[in-house]
This record gives C-alpha cells, sequence and structure tokens, in this order.
C-alpha cells in the first residue's frame, strides 16, 4: 500500500518535472539567440576587415594561429569569438529544425553548460499549455510512477516469497 502511495507521489513529481522540458527548452533557445545576435555583428565586421585584405575567414583563421606578438593576442580574441559564434549558431539551427516534442531531448544531450546555467537562474516553472508540454508531463508521470510500481511490486514478491519460505 505504501508503495502504491509513493509510486503516484513520484508520478506526480515526474508529470511536474517533465511539463516543465518545453518551456525550459524554449527559454534556452531565446538565450542561445540572444548570444548568437550578440556576437553576429563582431563576426560581420571581422569577415568585413578581412575581406577588404583579400582573405576568407578560414584563411584568416589559419593565419592567426600562426601569429605572436599583438597580432597574435589580437587574433585570439577574434578566432575565439568567431568560433563561439559558429558553434552557437548550428546549435541554435538544430534546435530550430527538431519538431516541438523532440527538441527537448536534443536539448538534453546538446546542452551548452554555461547557457543551461543562465537559464535555470531566471527560469519559472509555467503551466504546460501545449500538446508536448502535455505529452513530457505524461510521460514524466509514466516512468516515474510505472518504475516505481515495478520496483516496490518486486520488492513486494521478493518479501511474499521470503515469508512463505519461513
Amino acid at each position: 500500500m505504501i508503495g502504491r502511495f509513493l509510486a503516484m507521489l513520484a508520478g506526480i513529481a515526474g508529470a511536474l518535472g517533465g511539463s516543465q522540458a518545453p518551456s525550459f527548452t524554449l527559454q534556452y533557445m531565446q538565450n542561445l539567440t540572444g548570444r548568437v545576435d550578440e556576437l553576429r555583428p563582431i563576426v560581420e565586421r571581422f569577415d568585413a576587415d578581412i575581406a577588404s585584405y583579400g582573405y576568407t575567414r578560414i584563411q584568416a583563421l589559419a593565419e592567426c594561429e600562426i601569429s605572436t606578438g599583438l597580432l597574435g593576442a589580437l587574433c585570439t580574441g577574434y578566432a575565439t569569438t568567431v568560433r563561439r559564434y559558429e558553434e552557437l549558431s548550428l546549435h541554435l539551427a538544430n534546435l530550430q529544425a527538431a519538431q516541438d516534442y523532440a527538441r527537448p531531448l536534443l536539448l538534453a544531450q546538446t546542452y551548452d553548460r554555461n547557457i543551461a546555467e543562465s537559464v535555470m537562474t531566471e527560469f519559472r516553472p509555467t503551466v504546460p499549455a501545449t500538446l508536448d508540454g502535455a505529452a513530457y508531463a505524461g510521460g514524466g508521470f509514466a516512468v516515474l510512477w510505472g518504475g516505481l510500481s515495478f520496483i516496490f511490486g518486486l520488492i513486494g514478491a521478493l518479501g511474499g516469497t521470503a515469508r512463505r519460505r519461513a
């Protein structure tokens, strides 16, 4: 009896937690979009500056890797910014291309730790008002309730077998 109650509580907690996945993903994507938008003008300016000297981005970054002194210091900053922009832009494009139901699962596999921590500091739970929110709520409930029901049932069965032997 207590096992069923605990499984039901865990299922409800799973539903509440699971229902937040689409909302968290949306807030993550908004944060990610802001970061890409912030880096875009810097990278566009870099591209324009190097193009005026006949360089492509790949050529300029390759030259930055062998530069020393002041040029090396400046290049390191630009190279880091360009790589971060490319990485975040690709990450955003992958998330945008994913189906609503798959997006939280993709995010769980590919999240950027700095962005996720930033989102978590401001994240507030929401009531799921979308079909994908309801689906994740149902999934969270099913996983925790079903998992604990199975475990408690197994424990009960093993306990019953031990009592019959005694």
